[in-house]
């Protein structure tokens, strides 16, 4: 009974990684969320400016080209962002700059009025920047009336070649998504547990090849969505975890589909499944899906890669009983064979 107790302490091992990798995504609060309920949309913007909303209704992103000068102004209408041919500054007098420190700051100092001196500070020679902005979610924070879609406009002041302007646009709720989309979960572990109680091996192992399979296709989509989903663009770290999670998938169709894999290859497939999908279970709770697949496919790569990873992770148990249990029978069976000639010979 090695087996067995091998795969449990792999399991417990594995599960324990599963639990801390979301906390360090949960880490990141609101900077990169997979989904939300509240939606900030751009509707005007000025001439020659480029700007997104990035995570739903968290951050601005702005890019300026470096023949204009563009002034962002911060709550109380001081200079915040100054963006120039030199590059984009940050004023430290700005209220707004205390707020979007990291860990936010206890309090600006209390001297500082929309009149108060810039005090301007390099960020860099570019002309892009992106910063949070609690206008684009300040109506969040209002109570809706059912059925109400449309929560109310929002406004980033500028000051363009010291010309008064303004990003501007609305936000938009969506209601939580049907908890229907939890029964596929439950569906799929009922189906192993019936599997289970048959006690056939090679049931158990067509289930896991099935299993396997759909694990795989929901990892690679899960991946596909969180890693082509720009802040705003697509970095070069993100593209190579994507090739390294295609890799994966790769590999392991290959061993599942030509050949015969063990009980560890489909406790790894699980687990990974289960990670993917659990990344993604605020699909499930929120009604905007922000990552770059359309929102049906993202829930349903969470909902299959939880339930395929769960229930790979049970059979996992089995895979290893039947594992364990093989050379036994083979020894028996040769065993038989050896008295049966020796029957026939005397």
């Amino acid at each position: 009974m090695a087996r067995p107790s091998r795969v449990a302490w792999t399991l417990l091992a594995l599960c324990a990684a599963l639990a801390a990798a979301p906390g360090a995504a949960q880490a990141h609060g609101p900077v990169a969320p997979v989904a939300s309920s509240y939606l900030a949309r751009i509707e005007r913007l000025p001439p020659g400016l480029d700007a997104k909303v990035v995570d739903g209704d968290q951050k601005m992103w702005l890019r300026v080209p470096g023949t204009e000068t563009v002034v962002v102004l911060d709550y109380r209408g001081a200079p915040y962002l100054r963006f120039s041919a030199t590059g984009v500054e940050v004023n430290r007098n700005s209220t707004m700059y205390y707020l979007n420190q990291t860990p936010v700051a206890l309090a600006a100092p209390a001297n500082l009025t929309p009149s108060t001196p810039p005090h301007w500070q390099r960020l860099g020679g570019g002309h892009e920047y992106g910063w949070h902005d609690g206008r684009l979610h300040a109506f969040a924070a209002v109570a809706l009336a059912p059925g109400t879609r449309f929560v109310g406009p929002w406004r980033v002041p500028l000051l363009v070649d010291g010309q008064l302007s303004a990003i501007s646009g609305g936000l938009w709720y969506a209601p939580d998504p049907s908890l229907v989309w939890f029964w596929p979960i439950v569906v799929l572990l009922l189906c192993v547990l019936a599997a289970w109680r048959v006690r056939i091996a090679s049931l158990d192992a067509r289930v896991a090849r099935a299993l396997g399979i759909v694990a795989l296709l929901a990892i690679g989509t899960a991946a596909a969505g969180q890693e082509l989903h720009g802040h705003p663009g697509v970095t070069v770290l993100q593209l190579i975890e994507l090739a390294a999670i295609l890799a994966f998938v790769a590999w392991a169709l290959q061993r599942v589909l030509l050949r015969r894999p063990g009980y560890f290859t489909y406790v790894v497939i699980g687990f990974v499944s289960l990670w993917q999908g659990v990344l993604l279970i605020p699909t499930l709770r929120n009604g905007f899906v922000l990552i770059a697949i359309p929102a049906f496919v993202a829930r349903a790569a969470s909902v299959l890669g939880i339930g395929a990873g769960l229930a790979l992770l049970l059979l996992g148990f089995r895979l290893a009983d039947n594992a364990a249990a093989s050379p036994a029978a083979d020894d028996r069976a040769a065993e038989r064979s050896e008295d049966e000639t020796a029957w026939e010979l005397s």
